[in-house]
């Protein structure tokens, strides 16, 4: 009878495990290594399921999901982000690998997320030590969203013999005429997350920009990297699953309320650097040395683009 008992209790204990759904924009590498980080960490069963191409496709695979709700969604990128925002207004929803995540209005209620940007911290760390010739650094943004973040960011530069200018626009078509005012201005530049900025036109003319001044970029992600950024800081894939999983057992072990959840900074940041970039600039040779001193005072991972 007690042994009886005993395997009914264990089998009531597993089936109280809750389950949780990852949501994938695209089959992409670092979206798998989101999953992996997030499925090692969770403490809950996961179920995947890749989203297919087109917004009926995406609403059709939601809507099944809704079918039996989950205790919480993992949206890994921005088409995921988006459509379970739209779906899901009583389970909680946490979104990762979203560039620019302000542009798509997804801090709401039932969301929070890890955000792919830092308050410049690092980025302004590694331009002192890196570009040791760069003072006064330009910086894009619309001052209806990003005032109070460059303000901040402005007092860190401050604090490390660096200086930042702003270049401020409210439509992307007034970019050409701002950056022509900051000619001779800027020794370079940081892309920063804004939402009037944030979007692949303004971020090509940026790196075009810079390319025809001479000026170093300091850019948001590895694909700005091999468009020509100098360098970018950038979460490595594995360790936001790691910390998405931490953040989802606060939410669905811990019943912490989504909303009450800012959304967070990234945590095990790579530096991936564009030596070919370097070259083009004149940097000295000892600059991809420079490079690995810094990242390993940092203790971050290098990874190089040619």
């Amino acid at each position: 009878m007690k042994r009886a008992l005993l395997v009914v209790l264990f089998a009531t204990t597993v089936q109280a495990r809750p389950r949780v759904v990852v949501v994938k924009s695209a089959d992409l590498a670092p979206y798998s290594q989101v999953t992996a980080g997030f499925t090692a960490e969770v403490k809950a069963d996961v179920a995947d399921v890749l989203l297919e191409e087109g917004a009926d496709a995406a609403q059709k695979a939601m809507k099944k999901i809704a079918q039996e709700p989950p205790a919480l969604v993992l949206a890994i990128g921005p088409a995921a982000a988006v459509n379970a925002r739209k779906q899901f207004s009583d389970v909680p929803v946490l979104f990762v690998m979203v560039p620019y995540f302000q542009k798509y209005d997804l801090e709401s209620g039932n969301t929070t997320g890890i955000a792919l940007t830092s308050d410049l911290t690092l980025e302004l760390t590694a331009m002192r030590a890196l570009l040791p010739k760069a003072k006064r650094i330009g910086v894009v943004i619309d001052p209806r969203y990003s005032k109070g973040f460059v303000d901040e960011a402005s007092q860190l530069a401050q604090s490390r013999g660096l200086s930042l200018v702003s270049i401020e626009i409210d439509n992307p078509t007034k970019l050409d005429k701002a950056l022509s005012g900051a000619k001779g201005r800027i020794d370079g530049l940081v892309i920063v997350s804004d939402k009037t900025v944030g979007n692949a036109a303004v971020v090509e003319r940026l790196l075009g920009f810079a390319k025809e001044e001479s000026l170093p970029v300091v850019g948001l992600a590895p694909a700005q990297v091999k468009m020509g950024a100098l360098f970018a800081l950038s979460p490595a894939p594995l360790s936001v699953g790691l910390q998405a999983g931490r953040v989802a057992n606060r939410i669905v072990v811990e019943k912490v309320d989504p909303g009450a959840l800012a959304v967070a900074t990234p945590e095990g940041v790579e530096l991936h650097v564009n030596l070919q970039g370097a070259r083009r600039l004149g940097l000295p040779e000892s600059f991809a040395n420079d490079v690995l001193v810094f990242a390993a005072r940092q203790g971050l991972a290098v990874k190089a683009v040619e």
